[in-house]
Protein backbone atom coordinates (compact mmCIF):
# COMPACT_ATOMS: atom_id res chain seq x y z
CA UNK A 1 0.00 0.00 0.00
CA UNK A 2 1.26 3.31 -0.95
CA UNK A 3 -1.07 5.19 1.96
CA UNK A 4 2.47 6.35 3.82
CA UNK A 5 3.82 7.80 0.57
CA UNK A 6 0.62 10.16 0.14
CA UNK A 7 0.46 13.63 1.61
CA UNK A 8 -3.07 14.56 0.63
CA UNK A 9 -4.37 15.46 -2.68
CA UNK A 10 -2.59 18.96 -3.74
CA UNK A 11 -4.88 20.30 -6.58
CA UNK A 12 -7.51 19.92 -8.38
CA UNK A 13 -7.18 20.39 -12.07
CA UNK A 14 -9.83 22.39 -14.41
CA UNK A 15 -9.08 23.06 -18.51
CA UNK A 16 -10.71 26.18 -19.06
CA UNK A 17 -11.75 27.83 -22.13
CA UNK A 18 -10.05 31.52 -21.35
CA UNK A 19 -7.37 31.43 -18.99
CA UNK A 20 -7.18 35.79 -18.23
CA UNK A 21 -10.99 35.59 -17.36
CA UNK A 22 -10.95 32.29 -15.39
CA UNK A 23 -8.21 33.71 -12.90
CA UNK A 24 -9.87 37.10 -12.81
CA UNK A 25 -13.49 34.75 -11.32
CA UNK A 26 -11.10 32.38 -9.24
CA UNK A 27 -9.30 35.36 -7.28
CA UNK A 28 -11.42 38.19 -8.15
CA UNK A 29 -14.58 36.99 -6.93
CA UNK A 30 -13.97 33.75 -5.27
CA UNK A 31 -11.14 35.30 -3.56
CA UNK A 32 -8.59 32.64 -4.16
CA UNK A 33 -4.84 33.78 -4.13
CA UNK A 34 -2.42 33.36 -7.77
CA UNK A 35 0.38 31.41 -6.43
CA UNK A 36 2.22 31.38 -10.09
CA UNK A 37 1.50 30.85 -13.81
CA UNK A 38 3.63 29.86 -16.70
CA UNK A 39 1.58 31.37 -20.23
CA UNK A 40 4.00 29.27 -22.61
CA UNK A 41 4.67 26.24 -21.77
CA UNK A 42 6.29 23.71 -24.70
CA UNK A 43 8.88 21.38 -24.84
CA UNK A 44 9.27 17.11 -25.88
CA UNK A 45 9.52 15.95 -22.75
CA UNK A 46 6.88 18.11 -21.32
CA UNK A 47 4.82 17.03 -24.41
CA UNK A 48 5.71 13.12 -23.26
CA UNK A 49 4.42 13.77 -19.84
CA UNK A 50 1.09 14.62 -20.61
CA UNK A 51 0.25 12.99 -23.54
CA UNK A 52 2.01 9.91 -23.54
CA UNK A 53 -0.34 7.60 -22.93
CA UNK A 54 -3.33 9.25 -25.51
CA UNK A 55 -0.53 9.11 -28.27
CA UNK A 56 -0.08 5.55 -27.62
CA UNK A 57 -3.86 4.98 -27.30
CA UNK A 58 -3.96 6.65 -30.95
CA UNK A 59 -1.07 4.69 -32.53
CA UNK A 60 -2.82 1.35 -31.46
CA UNK A 61 -6.30 2.24 -33.03
CA UNK A 62 -4.73 3.60 -36.23
CA UNK A 63 -5.75 7.40 -35.43
CA UNK A 64 -4.03 10.16 -35.35
CA UNK A 65 -3.49 11.65 -31.84
CA UNK A 66 -5.61 15.01 -32.34
CA UNK A 67 -8.68 12.68 -32.87
CA UNK A 68 -8.32 11.94 -28.84
CA UNK A 69 -7.55 15.51 -27.63
CA UNK A 70 -3.70 15.64 -28.00
CA UNK A 71 -2.36 19.12 -28.69
CA UNK A 72 1.43 19.58 -30.30
CA UNK A 73 3.50 20.86 -27.72
CA UNK A 74 6.99 19.61 -29.10
CA UNK A 75 8.72 22.44 -29.65
CA UNK A 76 6.45 25.61 -28.65
CA UNK A 77 5.66 26.45 -32.85
CA UNK A 78 2.61 25.42 -33.17
CA UNK A 79 0.71 24.83 -29.70
CA UNK A 80 1.75 26.04 -26.21
CA UNK A 81 0.36 25.20 -22.91
CA UNK A 82 -0.47 28.30 -20.14
CA UNK A 83 -0.86 27.10 -16.63
CA UNK A 84 -2.20 29.14 -13.31
CA UNK A 85 -2.32 28.11 -9.77
CA UNK A 86 -5.02 29.39 -7.23
CA UNK A 87 -4.76 28.93 -3.40
CA UNK A 88 -7.45 29.02 -1.06
CA UNK A 89 -5.71 28.11 1.88
CA UNK A 90 -4.86 24.40 2.39
CA UNK A 91 -6.46 23.72 -1.08
CA UNK A 92 -5.37 24.55 -4.79
CA UNK A 93 -6.86 24.72 -8.06
CA UNK A 94 -5.23 24.27 -11.21
CA UNK A 95 -6.10 26.14 -14.11
CA UNK A 96 -4.50 24.48 -18.01
CA UNK A 97 -5.25 26.29 -21.11
CA UNK A 98 -3.94 24.85 -24.61
CA UNK A 99 -3.67 27.41 -27.45
CA UNK A 100 -2.11 28.15 -30.90
CA UNK A 101 1.29 29.31 -30.55
CA UNK A 102 1.37 33.21 -30.59
CA UNK A 103 -2.39 33.58 -29.66
CA UNK A 104 -3.71 35.57 -26.85
CA UNK A 105 -4.67 34.23 -23.40
CA UNK A 106 -8.07 35.12 -24.30
CA UNK A 107 -8.01 32.58 -27.25
CA UNK A 108 -10.61 30.07 -26.49
CA UNK A 109 -8.93 26.70 -25.19
CA UNK A 110 -8.11 24.64 -28.50
CA UNK A 111 -10.47 21.91 -28.34
CA UNK A 112 -13.38 24.11 -27.18
CA UNK A 113 -15.47 23.23 -24.31
CA UNK A 114 -18.08 19.79 -23.65
CA UNK A 115 -21.24 19.77 -21.79
CA UNK A 116 -20.31 20.10 -18.20
CA UNK A 117 -22.68 18.12 -15.82
CA UNK A 118 -21.52 15.53 -13.19
CA UNK A 119 -23.06 12.37 -15.57
CA UNK A 120 -20.34 13.37 -18.28
CA UNK A 121 -16.98 13.13 -18.01
CA UNK A 122 -15.26 16.35 -17.85
CA UNK A 123 -11.21 18.10 -18.60
CA UNK A 124 -10.42 17.90 -15.04
CA UNK A 125 -7.82 16.11 -12.79
CA UNK A 126 -7.00 15.25 -9.08
CA UNK A 127 -3.01 15.65 -8.05
CA UNK A 128 -1.68 13.61 -4.93
CA UNK A 129 1.33 15.10 -3.49
CA UNK A 130 3.86 12.71 -2.80
CA UNK A 131 5.75 13.12 0.47
CA UNK A 132 9.21 14.83 0.09
CA UNK A 133 11.14 12.36 1.12
CA UNK A 134 10.15 9.51 -1.34
CA UNK A 135 11.98 9.21 -4.57
CA UNK A 136 8.99 9.93 -6.97
CA UNK A 137 10.54 7.78 -9.79
CA UNK A 138 10.52 4.54 -7.24
CA UNK A 139 6.92 5.55 -6.42
CA UNK A 140 5.74 5.22 -9.98
CA UNK A 141 7.55 1.92 -10.11
CA UNK A 142 5.73 0.82 -7.06
CA UNK A 143 2.17 2.35 -8.17
CA UNK A 144 2.29 0.40 -11.31
CA UNK A 145 3.75 -3.29 -9.62
CA UNK A 146 0.72 -2.81 -7.40
CA UNK A 147 -2.11 -1.95 -9.40
CA UNK A 148 -0.62 -5.19 -11.85
CA UNK A 149 -0.54 -7.34 -9.07
CA UNK A 150 -4.32 -6.13 -8.47
CA UNK A 151 -5.83 -6.42 -11.72
CA UNK A 152 -5.77 -2.91 -12.44
CA UNK A 153 -3.48 -3.35 -15.45
CA UNK A 154 -4.63 -0.26 -16.81
CA UNK A 155 -3.31 1.87 -14.33
CA UNK A 156 -0.03 3.09 -16.17
CA UNK A 157 2.38 6.29 -15.86
CA UNK A 158 3.61 8.44 -18.84
CA UNK A 159 7.55 8.06 -19.18
CA UNK A 160 9.31 11.79 -20.15
CA UNK A 161 10.82 10.19 -23.25
CA UNK A 162 9.08 9.19 -26.68
CA UNK A 163 8.19 5.76 -26.64
CA UNK A 164 7.01 3.91 -29.70
CA UNK A 165 4.61 1.04 -27.35
CA UNK A 166 4.38 0.06 -23.97
CA UNK A 167 6.52 -2.67 -24.48
CA UNK A 168 9.21 -0.12 -25.04
CA UNK A 169 8.03 2.26 -22.26
CA UNK A 170 8.29 -0.73 -19.91
CA UNK A 171 12.03 -0.99 -20.78
CA UNK A 172 12.69 3.22 -20.13
CA UNK A 173 15.21 4.06 -17.48
CA UNK A 174 14.12 4.69 -14.24
CA UNK A 175 15.24 8.54 -14.27
CA UNK A 176 12.98 8.75 -17.12
CA UNK A 177 9.82 7.93 -14.76
CA UNK A 178 8.84 11.29 -13.46
CA UNK A 179 9.26 15.08 -14.70
CA UNK A 180 11.58 16.83 -12.09
CA UNK A 181 11.67 20.90 -12.82
CA UNK A 182 14.92 20.66 -10.82
CA UNK A 183 18.91 19.50 -11.37
CA UNK A 184 18.08 15.95 -9.38
CA UNK A 185 21.27 14.07 -9.23
CA UNK A 186 19.32 10.68 -9.85
CA UNK A 187 17.24 12.17 -12.72
CA UNK A 188 19.67 14.55 -14.25
CA UNK A 189 18.91 15.00 -17.73
CA UNK A 190 21.55 17.07 -19.90
CA UNK A 191 20.52 19.94 -21.27
CA UNK A 192 16.95 19.61 -19.51
CA UNK A 193 17.25 19.24 -15.93
CA UNK A 194 20.06 22.55 -15.54
CA UNK A 195 17.55 24.50 -17.33
CA UNK A 196 16.08 27.55 -15.25
CA UNK A 197 12.60 26.40 -14.43
CA UNK A 198 11.47 30.21 -13.33
CA UNK A 199 8.42 29.86 -10.83
CA UNK A 200 8.41 26.37 -11.35
CA UNK A 201 11.57 25.08 -9.75
CA UNK A 202 10.93 22.06 -7.66
CA UNK A 203 7.76 20.91 -9.23
CA UNK A 204 7.88 17.30 -10.40
CA UNK A 205 4.91 15.36 -11.99
CA UNK A 206 3.59 12.05 -12.66
CA UNK A 207 0.51 11.66 -15.27
CA UNK A 208 -1.49 8.77 -14.81
CA UNK A 209 -4.66 6.87 -15.76
CA UNK A 210 -6.75 5.81 -13.00
CA UNK A 211 -9.10 2.81 -13.30
CA UNK A 212 -11.55 4.37 -15.09
CA UNK A 213 -9.46 6.19 -17.62
CA UNK A 214 -9.95 8.93 -14.75
CA UNK A 215 -6.85 11.57 -15.14
CA UNK A 216 -4.40 11.35 -11.99
CA UNK A 217 -1.65 13.30 -11.37
CA UNK A 218 1.07 12.75 -8.74
CA UNK A 219 3.54 15.76 -7.53
CA UNK A 220 5.95 17.24 -5.56
CA UNK A 221 6.75 20.60 -4.69
CA UNK A 222 10.14 21.74 -3.38
CA UNK A 223 12.28 24.65 -3.67
CA UNK A 224 10.93 28.14 -5.22
CA UNK A 225 7.86 26.64 -5.66
CA UNK A 226 6.99 25.65 -2.05
CA UNK A 227 7.89 28.72 -1.28
CA UNK A 228 5.60 30.52 -3.49
CA UNK A 229 2.43 27.92 -2.73
CA UNK A 230 3.53 28.85 0.76
CA UNK A 231 3.15 32.50 0.59
CA UNK A 232 0.08 32.52 -0.85
CA UNK A 233 -1.31 30.08 1.46
CA UNK A 234 -0.51 32.69 3.99
CA UNK A 235 -2.10 35.58 2.36
CA UNK A 236 -4.98 33.60 1.69
CA UNK A 237 -5.15 33.02 5.77
CA UNK A 238 -4.48 36.99 6.40
CA UNK A 239 -7.31 37.95 3.99
CA UNK A 240 -9.68 35.93 5.56
CA UNK A 241 -9.10 37.28 8.84
CA UNK A 242 -9.21 40.94 7.76
CA UNK A 243 -12.47 40.39 6.27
Amino acid sequence: MLRKCIGGIQHSGITVENMERSIEFYTEILGGVLVCRENNLSGEILHNTLFQQEELAAQLRGLQPRTLGVPDLRDGTKEVLAVAFISFGDQVVELLHVRPAGASLATPNILGAIPSIVTHTTSMHLSFYVKDDVDLNQFVQQLEQESANRGFTNVKCNRMIHVNSPDERAKVSLKYYSNKFWNSPDSFIQGYSDRDFGALQGWALVYCKGPSGEQLEFNQVRLKAKDLFAQARDKYFQQAKIQ
